[in-house]
């Protein structure tokens, strides 16, 4: 997620995920107000996790177990965002989208 979220809006947000993945059926594993981040677990074993690191950059992260030979598939949209560059010419995560509610 590339939208700047200000430090005042970081406990909505972890608020606003928290009630919608509870109500999502998504029992939560772990809460860490202070990084801040949040995991939890659906009924069918998927992991998901939110967590904000030092610049206010939003992070989600979904996993699920491995999936048995000869069941894989191409996602359209996989290749993800593209990034601007960094100095150092990776992919620059710093968060670049200001939202009018979000990011004040």
């Amino acid at each position: 997620m590339r939208t700047k979220v200000s430090k005042g809006k970081v406990t909505k947000l972890l608020s606003a995920v928290d009630r919608t993945w509870r109500a999502a059926g998504f029992k939560i594993v772990q809460v860490r107000p202070k990084l801040p981040s949040l995991s939890g677990a659906a009924p069918d074993g998927c992991i998901v996790k939110f967590s904000v690191g030092g610049f206010g950059q939003v992070r989600f992260d979904a996993g699920v177990g491995a999936i048995s030979p000869g069941h894989g598939f191409h996602v359209e949209g996989e290749e993800g965002d593209t990034f601007p560059k960094a100095p150092n010419g990776g992919p620059d995560y710093t968060p670049d989208v200001q939202d009018p509610y979000w990011s004040k």
